[in-house]
């Protein structure tokens, strides 16, 4: 959508234009819920919090100041940060259990990928434990939430240049560990 387009969009549903708002979660319900679907692996956390981002998202859109940063930028601020206070109120063994469930939810997703075939999705999903929290953060929101790097400098409170360092870095370790797996995988 082109920025001038969502910026109408915009100031009609702080006027109260049901279409507006409507248009605004038709747009962003998809990358939200997939973006918190990867970060937790569980569907009904990830509907109940992409719920609760367009909940807030509609109570605070009258104060909502159109500075230029891209309205989903604002979206996936909300949507991390009510991550944040859903994995705070999880206890440790809760918190092993959702793991094992992202790592499934990476697999299900996967399995339905045009690149399925590219990839061995165990051996995906395993590369990805190699990650920090902060390069799975940024490769989810690239990949999963489909922001560019700039927009995810701006979700998470970073310079663009950090987050293009960061997703180089994390692209080039998955790559080293698969491409280690896939020589393993020919010698046997």
């Amino acid at each position: 959508m082109h920025p001038l387009e969502e910026s109408k969009l915009i100031q009609c549903a702080k006027a109260g234009d049901q279409s507006a708002l409507s248009d605004l979660y038709e747009r962003y319900v998809d990358d939200i819920y997939r973006f918190l679907f990867y970060r937790t692996g569980d569907e009904m956390v990830a509907e109940d919090l992409t719920a609760t981002v367009f909940t807030q998202m509609i109570t605070g859109l009258p104060k909502y100041e159109d500075r230029g940063l891209p309205f989903g930028a604002w979206l996936f601020r909300i949507a991390r940060s009510r991550l944040a206070d859903y994995w705070r109120g999880v206890e440790r063994r809760e918190r092993r259990q959702a793991q094992i469930k992202q790592r499934e939810a990476l697999k299900i997703d996967m399995a339905s990928h045009p690149l399925e075939d590219r990839f061995d999705h165990e051996g995906l999903q395993q590369a990805f434990e190699y990650l920090t929290e902060a390069e799975r953060e940024v490769v989810f929101l690239r990949f999963a939430g489909g922001l560019s790097n700039k927009e995810i400098a701006t979700v998470t409170h970073s310079t663009h240049n950090a987050v293009k360092s960061m997703m180089f870095r994390a692209l080039k370790k998955l790559r080293k560990i698969l491409e280690r797996k896939a020589s393993f995988a020919q010698e046997a």
